[in-house]
């Protein structure tokens, strides 16, 4: 190991887990210029957010390393997956992480991960990538990292409630991806030729709990037949991801009109882009209403496709804040009344601030201090 402390920030994982903590490493780098401060990429997809980013911090000197592609993703992804696989890229990358001092990650696997490939000697830091409310966002996992850093005071007390991590592994940062710089005056004249109320449709991508084979046609045959409204039809990235894998049916183009945009994982789809620009969201489970919520009180309308018996259901708190919507019978009426009226604006309002800590200093600076933090602490 060298003098110098280095920290390595991996992005491994889906494009939409990028944004959760590239802000965060730029800081850090900006905060730290002693450190040696490493991007590990996946792909070139990865890169080049990475680097645009990079662009936009002049202080930061963080060092960007893409990954050579394993033949396998390169030459016979016959599956289309969207990035090559987390455990060849991790062997790959082992060289560039085994004797740092921190890796930090938005993936609850890799303090498994790092045990299976014997990489000991490093901190484990997790940047929680979004914050909802399944069962999901505590994960027992967390209690294998040295550091978990969540976005507000209502994920923290339960992980302390559940005694998943101590008082001394978790902190509240609020929400770095909202530091991404992100301009979006340009993208709703480039989408659609009007000024009609935006729609965005974000199935999840888990088949037990997505509305997606449910309800994916209907929605857009609903926004074929009503062409006052504007659809963004942008499931969650993985779906691509996966769609070989569970049978996805995303033979969708022919449905893309002047009014109906359909987009199964670019930037836009994950860096904040649609929801900064949308009027009224439906999903079924994904954090990223919070995001859509955080930014303003908007309508949100919830597709229960799994029969979930959500009410009182702290797993499903979030399908508070919107209508659920139990059939496609209840749909029409459903989206008529959001076009007009948002009864939930208030409760949404009040949510936000449990969920994301709100402070004068920027969340990716906290978040880049805790690390910084961490990195001077004596070894656990």
């Amino acid at each position: 190991m060298t003098s110098e402390k280095t920290v390595v920030f991996l992005y491994l994982y889906g494009l939409h887990q990028l944004y959760h903590s590239v802000t965060t490493a730029m800081e850090f780098s900006c905060m730290n210029r002693d450190i040696n401060v490493v991007l590990i990429s996946c792909n070139h997809e990865h890169t080049e957010v990475l680097e645009k980013i990079k662009d936009k911090y002049i202080c930061s000197r963080v060092k960007i390393i893409e990954l050579p592609q394993t033949f396998k993703y390169k030459y016979l992804n016959f599956k289309k997956k969207s990035h090559p696989s987390v455990n060849a890229m991790l062997k790959k990358a082992k060289k560039y992480i085994k004797n740092a001092d921190i890796l930090v990650t938005t993936s609850h696997g890799l303090g498994t991960m790092a045990t299976k490939y014997k990489i000991t000697d490093p901190k484990l830091v997790i940047m929680k990538h979004g914050c909802g409310d399944r069962a999901y966002s505590f994960d027992p996992v967390f209690g294998e990292f040295d550091l978990v850093l969540v976005g507000g005071h209502y994920h923290r007390n339960i992980m302390l409630d559940k005694k998943i991590t101590s008082e001394k592994q978790v902190k509240v940062i609020g929400y770095p991806k909202f530091d991404v710089p992100v301009k979006v005056e340009d993208i709703k004249n480039k989408l659609f030729n009007n000024d009609n109320p935006i729609v965005l449709y974000n199935p999840h991508w888990q088949p037990r709990f997505s509305s997606y084979k449910s309800y994916s046609k209907y929605i857009i045959e609903f926004f074929q037949k009503n062409k006052q409204y504007n659809l963004i039809f942008a499931p969650h990235i993985l779906l691509k991801h996966w769609k070989t894998h569970y049978k996805y049916d995303l033979n969708f183009s022919e449905h893309e009109s002047d009014n109906i945009h359909i987009d199964f994982g670019s930037p836009y789809s994950s860096d904040n882009s649609y929801i900064k620009i949308s009027d009224i969201y439906i999903g079924d489970v994904s954090s990223l209403v919070y995001e859509f919520v955080s930014l303003k009180p908007r309508p949100c309308i919830f597709l229960n496709a799994h029969n979930a018996n959500w009410k009182d259901n702290l797993y499903y708190r979030f399908w508070e804040m919107g209508t659920v919507v139990n059939s496609k019978s209840e749909f029409e009426e459903a989206f008529n009344a959001a076009l007009t009226k948002n009864p939930f604006a208030q409760l949404q309002k009040d949510r936000i601030p449990e969920y994301m800590d709100i402070s004068d200093t920027p969340a990716s600076i906290r978040a880049a201090s805790a690390i910084t933090e961490l990195l001077h602490s004596e070894k656990s």
